[in-house]
């Protein structure tokens, strides 16, 4: 529930602030602004490196209502409590400028670390009567995965930024550690162990700052949108034991912009090659 929460109040601060510097794009000669932001870029090189580290949390968030298993065997579990836990996040990768104007302003792709870890408690009662309390499953796993995104920037100046994304990883859990204390015949109502093998479409939505001469802080939240595999009929959560969790990841990118051995030089001729930049 605290993770819950926290992920609410994340996403409300970030879509708040994205509502309100679009007011003031709009508002404060936002075109204006933009140009200061192309008239900045267009003279780095187009390419370059970023680095993000950042936590997973694993709430509930079904967006597909999923009734759970609570018998077998003559058991049924009750107070069943899902749990969201914190687990660390690692990426690296490049990203390339495709520009100021267009819908998708650039392209990143790379590679990263990514622990989950999750859980959930229970009851158990036999015909009405209490046999055993606070029964504990835990999972956790450790994934390589690999990413592309394609970004669209609404910058209100050359310093801030907000950053719609949609994009695609392909996840592989090189191990996975899957426990419970319950050794009666309830655990015959558990899911299939996740998949190792995992493919996603997802969402990420961020704020820019430039925090450097040429160095870019996004703070963002992901969050996926579609399993492509294992395909579980639109859902976007992954289960295990009785349960299914939503892989949200919080991280900040850190981006270096590089400037050219030699310096671009535009001739304001938009029918030209270099007649405008980005």
């Amino acid at each position: 529930m605290k993770a819950f929460k926290i992920i609410i109040i994340v996403t409300l601060s970030l879509s708040f602030g994205s509502l309100t510097s679009l007011s003031q794009f709009k508002k404060y000669g936002g075109k204006k602004k933009l140009e200061k932001m192309r008239s900045f870029v267009q003279s780095m090189d187009y390419q370059g490196w970023y680095f993000s580290p950042g936590i997973t949390l694993t709430p509930k968030m079904n967006i597909f209502k999923y009734e759970p298993t609570l018998t077998a065997n003559g058991l049924t579990a009750v107070n069943l409590q899902q749990q969201s836990k914190v687990g660390l996040y690692l990426e690296v990768g490049r990203y390339n400028l495709l520009s100021t104007t267009k819908l998708i302003s650039y392209i990143d792709y790379g590679i990263a670390y990514k622990m989950l870890r999750a859980g959930q408690t229970y009851d158990l009662e036999q015909n009405g009567v209490s046999i055993g309390t606070s029964y504990t499953q835990s999972f956790q796993s450790h994934a390589g995965l690999a990413h592309f995104n394609a970004n669209n920037v609404l910058a209100i100046n050359k310093n801030i930024f907000f950053q719609n994304t949609l994009g695609a990883n392909v996840d592989y859990q090189f191990s996975q550690k899957i426990e419970s204390t319950d050794n009666t015949g309830f655990t015959e109502s558990y899911q299939e162990n996740p998949s190792k093998l995992v493919a996603q479409l997802h969402y990420k939505f961020g704020i820019g700052v430039r925090i450097g001469k040429q160095l870019y802080a996004i703070p963002s939240v992901e969050v996926p949108l579609l399993n492509g595999w294992q395909w579980e009929n639109g859902r976007s959560t992954f289960g295990a034991f009785n349960s299914r969790y939503r892989p949200v990841v919080i991280s900040i990118r850190f981006a270096w912009l590089t400037t050219p051995d030699c310096p671009r030089v535009w001739d304001n001729d938009s029918s030209t090659e270099n007649g405008g930049g980005m």
